[in-house]
């Protein structure tokens, strides 16, 4: 498992176990949280100490083209985590380094705010931030959505619910591609049978019990369009979440939307943070995929 090589076919949805130890657990929160990328500027996108975001500019390539921008939020069940101590070095070091813009979004974390209005604050960052494209120097008409665990979920929210972005003038247009990196919530209540225990609880404590709020919460929900262009749907080996991620799939497709879904070795947590971490190593399967996939959708 440590190698996270790629699953393919009807051994996705073989059993797996969600054993480990709160200890493990605390092992991986810690690496996950000394892992944080170097250099970037940030730049406050609101009034709130927590309204910052982190900007990286692209290696130039030395085409005359201003590149794509992409933006990510950061997961941790929406009420821990920041934009530096849950984002993995690696794949800020890659992906600027193939020339793309990178930013990392901070927002307020619940209970301060609901799962609702953190959505409409990641909104508010983008339309901030892609309004100054040509002083930062990316081209504002060409956004990638990139987010991890309850991140994926908000950033599958925005490429599915237009009315976060359109409240800020942003048009669905924009965003070319969204990339989940083991996303969860993309249809909330079920999480209930797909993922009894930790997901299901955060889910809970996260957007409440009430059926019609969770409906209007979760992605697949929305995905009969206006969608962003193309999703691309990476889960490790959390079975419940791979369910959800195959019906969001099948939601998509039916709206003509261009979506796949890709799953790789690593079980429950164990899975779950080295998605996160190794994402830009070479050598990790995945990084081939999210790099073959931008080079198509996002030229």
């Amino acid at each position: 498992a440590a190698l996270g090589a790629e699953i393919t076919g009807l051994a996705v949805f073989r059993p797996t176990t969600d054993a480990i130890t709160p200890e493990r657990v605390n092992e991986l929160m810690a690496q996950m949280h000394v892992d944080v990328p170097a250099g970037g500027e940030d730049i406050s996108y609101g009034a709130s100490p927590a309204q910052v975001l982190r900007y990286w500019k692209p290696k130039p390539k030395g085409e005359g083209k201003a590149p794509p921008l992409i933006v990510f939020i950061h997961g941790g069940s929406w009420r821990v985590g920041t934009y530096l101590d849950s984002l993995g070095s690696r794949k800020v070091e890659w992906l600027v380094g193939s020339g793309y813009a990178f930013a990392s979004i901070n927002y307020t974390l619940i209970p301060a705010v609901s799962v609702k209005q953190q959505v409409q604050e990641c909104a508010d960052a983008i339309s901030f931030f892609t309004q100054r494209a040509p002083f930062f120097g990316f081209d504002g008409d060409s956004i990638v959505l990139m987010g991890h665990s309850s991140g994926a979920h908000v950033a599958a929210l925005l490429g599915t619910d237009a009315r976060y972005l359109e409240n800020v003038g942003v048009g669905t247009d924009k965003i070319r591609g969204v990339v989940c990196i083991d996303g969860s919530n993309f249809n909330a209540a079920a999480e209930l049978l797909d993922s009894p225990g930790p997901v299901a609880e955060n889910m809970l404590a996260g957007l409440g019990d009430d059926v019609g709020v969770l409906r209007d919460m979760s992605p697949t929900y929305h995905a009969r369009g206006p969608n962003a262009a193309a999703f691309l749907l990476l889960q490790a080996q959390r079975h419940g979440d791979i369910r959800q991620a195959v019906e969001f799939e099948a939601s998509l497709l039916a709206a003509g939307t261009k979506v796949e879904v890709r799953v790789f070795e690593g079980e429950f947590f164990e899975g779950h943070v080295a998605m996160l971490i190794r994402l830009g190593d070479e050598g990790y399967p995945a990084t081939g995929v999210v790099g073959k996939w931008l080079r198509r959708e996002v030229p």
